[in-house]
């Protein structure tokens, strides 16, 4: 009968720990749950819906390799205390960042589905 117990009971703690890493996997930043499909979807959208559109300060004709690079820069650098000051560093405000205003408390992290959108199109 002990063996019996101790036996149920590592089947459960195994159980349990393989539902946890189940969870945790395809994520692109902790607790999202975001698998990089969808994050690629959603960033490449954000993207144009925001940042290069006929009515943004960028266009379609200047999103290339090398502007994409910038605005990388520059959201990679949106939570260090001293900022590179790359000409795309305004640009990003338009985007919701994790932990930022009120206004953006229930939306994902725009800033980090857009990074991942360029660092996987432009392979940077």
């Amino acid at each position: 009968m002990k063996r019996f117990i101790i036996g149920l009971s590592a089947c459960i703690l195994v159980a349990c720990l393989a539902q946890a890493a189940l969870y945790a996997s395809g994520t692109i930043a902790a607790g999202k749950g975001i698998n990089p499909r969808d994050a690629y979807t959603m960033g490449k959208a954000l993207t144009f819906q925001k940042l290069v559109c006929p009515s943004c300060p960028l266009q379609k004709r200047d999103l290339d390799r090398d502007r994409a690079l910038s605005l990388k820069n520059s959201l990679e650098a949106r939570d260090e205390a001293e900022k590179p000051g790359t000409a795309d560093d305004e640009h990003i405000n338009v985007l919701c960042p994790g932990a930022g205003e009120a206004a953006c408390a229930e939306a994902p992290d725009e800033q980090e589905l857009v990074h991942f959108y360029l660092t996987r199109r432009y392979k940077l």
